[in-house]
C-alpha cells in the first residue's frame, strides 16, 4: 500500500555502534551518567554535516528503544501507518521531534512519578537537520535513563540509513514513533486534550488577524453538533490545513503538502486528531515566527468535560478562523515582509 514508505525498510545496513554506557547500576531507582553514541555515519555533530539520514537512523534506534519499553509494558504495536506528506520542510520535521520529545518526557514522567520537564528553550530561527537530530537524541537519552531505571539493558544499536533519505521519510518515520507513544502512555490523549490544542490553534489565528486593520472580529464557536466522532474533527483539521496552505502560498512562504490518507475512518481516535492537530499548530507558530513583535500565546487551558463533539466545535472555530485570515491575506499578500 505504501510502496515508497515500505521501502524504507530496506535501507542499507552499515556500520554499527553500540550505545556507550557506564558501569551497570547496582540497584532499581540508581541511574549512572548516560551517554548517546554519535551519529553511526561518522558525521560530525554540527549543523552543516548532519543530514537527514542521520536523523532518520537516529529515530530508528528510538523506535527500537521504544519497543523494548513497549515489550516489557504489555502494550500492543502501534499500526505502521502514518500521516503521509510531500516536500516537508526542517521546521515541520523538528516540531514533530518536539512532540516526540514531550511525549517521552510525559511517559517518564509517568512510570517514574518524576516531574515532567517541560520545554522552555527557544526554537532555532533557521532549522536545520542538526536541529531535529539534537531533538531526537534528547528523547534518546531520556528513553535510556528509563530504562536503566527499570532494570532493561541497553543492547540497542544504530544502523546506517540510506544516504538520500529524505526530509518526507524523516517526518513519516518520527510520526510512527509519535503513534507508538501513544499507546505507551498510561493517560492518553484525549478530546480535551485535543480540544485545547486546537483552542491554542485559534489564539494563533486570532494573532495574526489582528495584522489586518480591516479584518473583523472573531466570531463566536460553532454551536455544538452532538454525536459527532473523532473522524469528523479529523476530516475538519486537514480543512484547516488546506487553507493554512493557500495562505502560505500567498504569503510566499514554503509548507508541506498532505498526501492523500489511507487512515480507515473508525480506526481514527483522539490520539490521531491531537498528532493532527500539532502539525497544524506548527504551521501557525511559524507564520506567527515571521512576526517576533508579538509574544507567541500562552497554552489554552479548557474546563469541564468534552466529548469529540466539543472538538468538532473547537476545529470548526479554527476553521472559521483561518478562512478570514486567507481572504485578508489575498488582499495584502505582503503581510510578513
Amino acid at each position: 500500500m505504501y510502496s515508497h514508505i515500505q521501502s524504507l525498510s530496506s535501507l542499507k545496513v552499515g556500520v554499527i555502534v553500540a550505545v556507550c554506557i557506564s558501569v551497570p547500576m547496582t540497584s532499581l531507582g540508581m541511574t549512572k551518567t548516560i551517554t548517546t553514541p554519535p551519529p553511526v555515519s561518522g558525521h560530525e555533530l554540527s549543523i552543516e554535516s548532519i543530514t537527514p539520514a542521520d536523523v532518520f537512523a537516529r529515530v530508528q534506534l528510538v523506535r527500537k528503544e521504544l519497543d523494548d519499553l513497549r515489550f516489557e509494558m504489555g502494550k500492543p504495536k502501534s499500526r505502521e501507518i502514518g500521516l503521509l506528506v510531500e516536500n516537508a520542510t526542517p521546521h515541520e520535521v523538528f516540531f514533530q521531534a518536539k512532540t516526540l520529545n514531550q511525549k517521552v518526557a510525559r511517559l517518564v514522567a509517568e512510570l517514574t512519578e518524576e516531574s515532567e520537564v517541560g520545554g522552555t528553550e527557544e526554537d532555532p530561527v533557521d532549522i536545520r537537520p542538526y536541529h531535529v537530530w539534537k531533538k531526537i537524541d534528547s528523547s534518546l537519552h531520556r528513553i535510556l535513563s528509563l530504562k536503566r531505571q527499570l532494570g532493561l539493558p541497553l543492547t540497542n544499536s544504530e544502523a546506517l540509513a540510506d544516504a538520500e533519505t529524505t526530509p518526507n521519510q524523516v517526518f513519516f518515520i518520527i510520526g510512527l514513533a509519535n503513534t507508538q507513544l501513544n499507546l505507551l502512555l498510561m493517560h492518553q490523549f484525549s478530546p480535551k486534550d485535543a480540544a485545547e490544542l486546537v483552542g491554542l490553534g485559534i489564539e494563533y489565528t486570532t494573532q495574526l488577524l489582528r495584522e489586518f486593520p480591516t479584518a473583523p472580529a472573531p466570531a463566536p464557536l460553532p454551536l455544538l453538533e452532538r454525536g459527532r466522532k473523532s473522524w469528523n474533527s479529523y476530516d475538519h483539521l486537514i480543512d484547516c490545513y488546506m487553507v493554512l496552505g493557500s495562505i502560505a502560498r500567498d504569503s510566499n512562504i514554503k509548507m508541506l503538502t498532505l498526501a492523500p490518507q489511507n487512515l480507515d475512518r473508525p480506526d481514527i481516535q483522539s490520539n490521531d486528531v491531537y498528532d493532527l492537530a500539532t502539525l497544524v499548530i506548527s504551521e501557525l507558530a511559524y507564520l506567527h515566527a515571521h512576526l517576533p513583535h508579538i509574544p507567541p500565546p500562552q497554552p489554552v487551558s479548557l474546563r469541564g468535560p468534552f466529548l469529540p463533539s466539543h472538538v468538532y466545535q473547537q476545529v470548526g472555530g479554527l476553521l472559521a478562523q483561518l478562512k478570514v485570515l486567507q481572504q485578508q491575506v489575498q488582499f495584502h499578500p505582503e503581510w510578513l515582509k
